[in-house]
């Protein structure tokens, strides 16, 4: 049984940790947040890892480059 005050779609726990939606999914999908998958297929996040990778300070990645060359 999945305790609900323990997990939640991604746009609540996005709504409760101040993070993008998007961004928590790509977190779950490499494993860097707990996730539980209903019956129905839902994939649900553990608010708990959401809150610890939030606060977790993250790489950003390179600056996207314009081809200036006409």
């Amino acid at each position: 049984m999945i305790d609900p005050k323990k997990y939640g779609t991604a746009s609540e726990v996005a709504e409760a940790v101040g993070e993008p939606r998007t961004t928590l999914i790509s977190a779950a999908n490499r494993g860097e947040i707990e996730t539980a998958k209903t019956h129905g297929g839902t994939i649900l996040l553990s608010v708990a890892d959401a809150r610890k990778w939030s606060k977790k300070t993250r790489k950003v990645g390179p600056k996207f480059k314009t081809d200036r060359s006409g």
